[in-house]
């Protein structure tokens, strides 16, 4: 597979992506919201969005971008049709990454959680592009889970 291939590949899947990012976002909102038993107008609105209502994540599909070009450069193998590699093809190792090693990753930090939930309009926001941005910084300095981190020395990241 071409690089090409894949990125458009990674382009046609980015809105199931960010979808699935929301609600992962949502639910860690809400249950700590329920944690605390806190109780506004915002969480309200924010439990009262489901999976059938239609949010729009167009704001965060540049964020998603970097961060799918981010996997690119670490992990895309053109090499797949010469040598395939365990685990299936590209565009299943991308999609089992982003679900299973990223996502859960991505979770753990509460602000990039709070500014998902703010692009998007779910949380009340001042600058909601602010907070995509803030979205896009945070995955462009983001270490890749699986990756050595940029400052680490090359001894490092070769073991």
């Amino acid at each position: 597979m071409h690089v090409d291939d894949f990125r458009e590949i990674q382009r046609a899947g980015a809105m199931p992506c960010l979808s699935s990012l929301f609600d992962a976002c949502r639910r860690k909102f809400l249950n700590a919201a329920n944690l605390l038993e806190v109780r506004s107008p915002a969480i309200e609105r924010l439990r009262s969005v489901s999976t059938g209502t239609r949010i729009d994540l167009w704001p965060l599909l540049n964020p998603f971008m970097v961060l799918a070009e981010r996997y690119v450069a670490a992990f895309f193998s053109p090499q797949e049709v010469l040598f395939p590699a365990l685990g299936g093809k590209e565009d299943e190792r991308w999609s089992r990454y982003f679900h299973h090693v990223l996502l859960p990753h991505l979770l753990q930090n509460d602000e990039l959680v709070r500014n998902v939930l703010r692009a998007v309009h779910a949380l009340p926001c001042n600058d909601p592009q602010g907070a995509a941005s803030a979205v896009g910084h945070f995955f462009a300095e983001l270490t890749l889970p699986e990756t050595a981190p940029l400052w680490a020395p090359e001894t490092i990241s070769e073991n």
